[in-house]
């Protein structure tokens, strides 16, 4: 999990060509959704989310959860990307996100799709991780 996180953060950090096995993209997302929750216990456990009050340590768990989302924006486009890359689409269906509820809806879906052959035409896995 953290090799395919390392590498997609810092060896493909904005390379949108190639593919992306769907293992390692989802092992990626794992490791992300566990950094979301960490910040988020990270703010229960500093009172953060105290109802009606200004805190702090709110004002500094959102900063840092705001710190990570724009440094993992580039990351998380192209994952998704080389991911779409490698069931067979073009990346454009990423303008998806802009159609509320359905598109990221449509997008989860598709990349639980397995790899197709039409997918080779993007080119090859690039640095893949062996999971």
């Amino acid at each position: 999990m953290i090799d395919a996180y390392t590498h997609a953060i810092f060896h493909n950090y904005a390379r949108f060509d190639g593919r992306m096995s769907r293992a390692e993209y989802w092992w990626f997302a794992l490791f992300n959704f566990l950094i979301f929750i960490g910040i988020v216990i990270l703010g229960g456990i500093l009172g953060a989310y105290s109802a009606g009050e200004k805190s702090t340590s709110g004002v500094l768990v959102i900063g840092l959860y705001g710190i990570y989302l724009l440094a993992t924006f580039l990351p998380n486009l192209a994952t998704q990307a080389r991911r779409l890359h490698d069931v067979g689409l073009s990346a454009w269906l990423l303008l998806l996100y802009f159609v509320p509820y359905i598109g990221s809806l449509a997008l989860l879906i598709i990349t639980i799709f397995p790899a197709r052959p039409a997918g080779e035409r993007f080119g090859p896995y690039y640095d893949s991780v062996p999971v």
